[in-house]
């Protein structure tokens, strides 16, 4: 197959991973600009492999369970994942929240491991989840772990998108935030990803930079702000620092 068909289908499987309910052969070709039997083509040679599944009754095209293997894989590889798990399970269980482990990869903050709350609080996040960092805790603390002219970067060709009224959509009051993130060692999401909801993240940091963070989410009324300031961001950041300690990358 030639390096532009390879192109092609990879493009496929980017469109197919935005549309998880599933495109229809047309409706792949119009995304792509391309002629139905072109993208025909492709599925084909992506179909065998299970790189991608058919619905025999709709005919809609949606990603295979290869995706899940490989992702597996990628993430029992990441010995960050591995030191990090057990720490996560301990701050679980002192702060009774949902904790979240996360990485900044391609300017999105991705969430490499989450254990829920004991509560039963529902998150929409999961293994695997990215969003954009700036309206996240766990995303400030890696934004924060970048110099300025790099983080200016992500946002040179993109407004910060508003996720509640609370979000920071100005890239200078996000500068501010970031310089005092930095001084203080930890980062609070306000009500600023979703409505309801609190966070507080620390960094985890290796050879000096910040690699990943980690991120204590819950209800504004068991995550008030006094217990947050008192308790809280310090459990995190002990937390954060013990997972630091042992990484020898």
């Amino acid at each position: 197959m030639k390096i532009n068909s390879i192109e092609r289908c990879l493009k496929v499987i980017d469109i197919l991973s935005d549309h998880p309910a599933g495109l229809k052969l047309t409706e792949i070709s119009g995304h792509l600009d391309l002629h139905p039997s072109s993208v025909h083509h492709m599925v084909s040679t992506l179909l065998p492999h299970d790189y991608i599944t058919q619905d025999p009754d709709t005919k809609k095209y949606s990603l295979g369970f290869r995706f899940l293997e490989i992702s597996r894989k990628i993430l029992d590889n990441l010995d960050i994942r591995k030191v990090a798990h057990r720490h996560l399970e301990t701050l679980r269980q002192k702060c009774q929240e949902a904790v979240h482990l996360a990485m900044l990869r391609d300017s999105k903050v991705v969430y490499i491991d989450k254990l829920d709350t004991p509560s039963g609080l529902s998150l929409a996040t999961y293994v695997g989840f990215a969003t954009d960092p700036h309206a996240a805790s766990g995303g400030k603390v890696l934004l924060a772990g970048l110099k300025d002219e790099a983080v200016k970067t992500i946002y040179k060709n993109k407004s910060l998108k508003a996720y509640t009224r609370n979000t920071i959509t100005r890239l200078p009051a996000l500068m501010a935030e970031l310089a005092k993130i930095r001084k203080q060692g930890y980062a609070v999401d306000n009500e600023e990803y979703y409505e309801g909801v609190r966070c507080v993240a620390a960094p985890v940091c290796s050879g000096g930079e910040v690699v990943a963070s980690i991120s204590v989410t819950g209800s504004i009324f068991t995550m008030t702000r006094k217990r947050i300031e008192k308790e809280l961001a310090a459990r995190v950041v002990k937390a954060a620092n013990s997972i630091s300690a042992e990484l020898h990358w």
